[in-house]
């Protein structure tokens, strides 16, 4: 998996250097007089696993619902467990509300996480904004979140996270750098920092750097193929080491029903957020432990605005 990060960096950089020369990004608007912004270059606030390039719109709410089952195959999955549909390895509900057409601000209730159910919330910034003359030839967002394990002690467990509130928090931010090239293709990368203020084995490390990759493809109209990759450094988790940790890896169908967005994937993480999946991904593709799931987005308009959109 490692290779494929290292071309699709390389290809993702060679193409935003020359976009500068490529004139208009879209057929449709090369004859525009006036420099836009590029829409819809992915159709939701996130991919599978990643979060995309994009933005609730002012005074939008964003209504998410993501599952994930069991594994497929494995020694976890199969017949027995009809194929992981009998086993839910994490469901979240979450709402994103348009602060402004850059920023949005979203709240979610997990089920799982390393330590039991957890809350998050998070912040989402468009720092830069492509558009159509190439005058701005990519897209920059920041994210940060934060995510908080709710489980209560248990009454015989001797297990440090429950010694203070403090344990319970892992912190993450990225910067999100994507581009939409053309009306079928959309690429991002995504550098990303996770902290987590304590984890069970002493081996393992507090502070964690990952790259992610997401892409959408457009084949018609109201579907497309989409998927992401995330490569997680540390000492526990480099390839090779066989500590049971494995680079998270989603595929799936994206389709648009007009005022629903629907995601039908598979991946090996049985995380949602960032959080963790990028820290607790211990399933692989080489074994069948991938896992069906779907993301669901559902968008209100909360208050309609006279103001004229703030790009």
């Amino acid at each position: 998996m490692k290779p494929i990060l290292f071309l699709f960096c390389g290809l993702f950089c060679t193409s935003l250097a020359q976009a500068q020369d490529e004139g208009n990004l879209l057929n449709e608007l090369q004859e525009a007089p006036v420099s836009q912004p590029v829409k819809a270059a992915f159709k939701t606030t996130r991919v599978i696993m990643s979060h995309s390039i994009e933005t609730v719109n002012k005074d939008n709410l964003d209504f998410r619902v993501t599952h994930r089952f069991g594994d497929f195959a494995g020694k976890s999955g199969g017949p027995n467990t009809f194929f992981g549909m009998d086993n839910s390895s994490d469901i979240r509900i979450a709402l994103e509300y348009g602060i402004t057409d850059r920023l949005t601000a979203g709240f979610g209730r997990n089920k799982s996480g390393p330590g039991g159910p957890t809350l998050d919330g998070h912040l989402k910034y468009r720092l830069l904004w492509q558009t159509t003359d190439n005058k701005m030839p990519f897209s920059l967002v920041l994210f940060t979140g934060s995510d908080w394990g709710i489980e209560q002690k248990p009454a015989a467990t001797t297990d440090l996270r429950y010694g203070s509130y403090a344990n319970r928090f892992s912190y993450v931010t990225q910067v999100i750098i994507g581009r939409k090239f053309n009306q079928a293709l959309s690429l991002e990368i995504l550098p990303s920092y996770l902290h987590r203020n304590y984890v069970a084995d002493p081996n393992d490390d507090n502070d964690l750097f990952a790259v992610g990759i997401s892409g959408r493809v457009k084949l018609t109209r109201r579907f497309c193929l989409v998927g992401d990759y995330y490569y997680v450094g540390g000492k526990l988790r480099e390839y090779g080491n066989n500590n049971g940790y494995y680079m998270p890896l989603g595929l799936g169908i994206e389709v648009e029903t007009g005022g629903h967005v629907f995601s039908i994937n598979m991946t090996n993480s049985a995380g949602i957020i960032e959080n963790n999946f990028l820290a607790e991904t211990r399933s692989t593709w080489s074994r069948g432990e991938y896992r069906f799931g779907f993301n669901i987005s559902r968008n209100f308009v909360v208050r309609r605005s006279k103001e004229a959109p703030s790009y």
